[in-house]
C-alpha cells in the first residue's frame, strides 16, 4: 500500500505517513528522538525530595528547600530551579488567608456569650476593654508570606 492510501484510510496528511514510515525504517522506532539541550540537575529522587519537603512544611522557602536537599541528595540547584521543580509538580506559590476560618465550635461560643450578656446594663459594658488581638510592627514588616 503506498502513502496515498495510508493517508487516506487513516485521515491523515501524506507528509505524515511519509514521515512516519520513513522513520520506522531508519530507527525501528516512531518515538521522537531525543532533543538537544541541558539535562535536568535534578533526579527523579530530588524532584519526590523537593515535593515532600514542600508538602510537609507548606510555608518553606525555596532557598531553605534547595538548600536541604543539597544537605542530603548531592548537587546545588539554585532557588529558581527549586520553583521550577514545585510548579511542574503542580504546587505553586500562594498568599497564605489572612485570618482562619471561624469554626463551629467558636461560633457557638460566640453565640452562648452573646445569649448569658444579653441582659448585662450599659454601664457594665462602659468598663469593659475589648481587643482583637492585632499584631502592630512598630519597625518595617515582616515580609510577603507565601505558602506552596
Amino acid at each position: 500500500m503506498g502513502y496515498k492510501r495510508f493517508s487516506n484510510n487513516l485521515k491523515l496528511s501524506y507528509s505524515t505517513v511519509a514521515r512516519v514510515i520513513q522513520r520506522f525504517s531508519k530507527t525501528a522506532s516512531i518515538r521522537n528522538r531525543p532533543r538537544k539541550g541541558r539535562s535536568t540537575k535534578l533526579s527523579a529522587c530530588s524532584v519526590r525530595q523537593v515535593q515532600n519537603l514542600a508538602s510537609k512544611n507548606r510555608c518553606m522557602s525555596a532557598v531553605s528547600i534547595a538548600l536541604e536537599v543539597a544537605e542530603v541528595e548531592g548537587p546545588f540547584v539554585s532557588a529558581q530551579t527549586t520553583r521550577r521543580t514545585l510548579q511542574q509538580v503542580g504546587l505553586h506559590w500562594r498568599h497564605p488567608r489572612r485570618k482562619p476560618l471561624l469554626q463551629l465550635t467558636y461560633k457557638k461560643a460566640r453565640k452562648q456569650f452573646a445569649e448569658d450578656n444579653m441582659s448585662k446594663s450599659m454601664n457594665y459594658w462602659k468598663h469593659v476593654l475589648w481587643s482583637d488581638e492585632t499584631k502592630i510592627n512598630l519597625f518595617g514588616s515582616d515580609g510577603v508570606q507565601h505558602v506552596w
